[in-house]
């Protein structure tokens, strides 16, 4: 370049910043690519061992079948939402500890508080069971699909619109709104298959269509619910953790014993 000293860069910060930048994305890049193929391996799993039953034993069958509250994949979607929910509480307290931010650390602890319960829900099938003890008690009430969307589907609903809301808010860098909106498109298609799971003759179209038997039909469906939920944590994971590298930049994270401290490079020692 015209100017330009002899073996110098023009635009050192500039460049830096770039690689940097990349840098810090090939990580969370690696998580989401593992993330999406353990993903794609559960639902061929359940293909192969469960549907084709390349196992012959029912109780092998059963472990990877999608479907099921007990298999590998719900073991997979526990752990996945846990580490969502560890991820949404250190954003919480770091960005509780900052000066000016008392509204902000208050919107990231309604997401943690709320992951937290998503995870207690798919490890003890809470809605579930919300669901079924609403239909005991109130026989007498017609129910479109399953109970439980009736009673907790509102509080799902507004608090995908609270989320989409609190982040899109903070939009920059730091929160991605593409993959914010990718996590709320495969969260909503999967309450909405399991909607059409729950309605009679919920699948009769598809049936008459296809010429498919409803259990072949009702079986893929689920399995596809299963991977879009997976799916969307999956988004969530990566851009929570995206947020969380931005906040940790300039802080020191040091645990001694029970304590936990978050200390910012630029403070003076003490």
């Amino acid at each position: 370049m015209i100017g330009a000293m002899p073996n110098e860069t023009p635009y050192p910060k500039a460049t830096e910043g770039l690689i940097a930048q990349t840098w810090k994305r090939q990580p969370l890049l690696l998580i989401f690519l593992a993330c999406l193929l353990l993903e794609i391996a559960l639902v061929l799993l359940d293909l192969y061992v469960n549907w084709f039953r390349w196992a012959d034993s029912s109780a092998i069958r059963r472990m990877f079948n999608i479907t099921r509250e007990d298999g590998l994949a719900s073991l997979f979607a526990v752990i996945q939402t846990l580490f969502v929910a560890l991820v949404l509480w250190v954003i919480y307290l770091m960005t509780a500890r900052k000066p000016g931010s008392k509204k902000q650390a208050m919107g990231w602890l309604v997401l943690a508080l709320f992951f937290s319960y998503m995870f207690i829900d798919d490890g003890a099938m809470v809605h579930e069971r919300i669901g079924t003890a609403f239909k005991q008690s109130n026989q007498d009430v017609e129910l479109s699909s399953y109970a439980w969307q009736l009673v907790l589907a509102p509080l799902f609903v507004i608090m995908g619109l609270y989320m989409a809301w609190f982040l899109w808010r903070l939009g920059n860098q730091s929160i991605r709104r593409d993959w914010l909106l990718a996590a709320l498109c495969c969260l909503g298609l999967a309450v909405l298959l399991d909607y059409v799971e729950g309605v009679e003759n919920g699948y009769l179209m598809l049936v008459e269509g296809l010429s498919w038997p409803e259990k072949t039909i009702a079986h893929f469906s689920k399995s596809l619910e299963e991977f879009l939920e997976m799916l969307g944590m999956s988004f969530f994971l990566i851009l929570f953790l995206n947020h969380l590298g931005y906040l940790t930049e300039d802080t020191e994270i040091r645990i001694s014993g029970r304590k936990v401290q978050f200390i910012d490079r630029a403070d003076p020692p003490v």
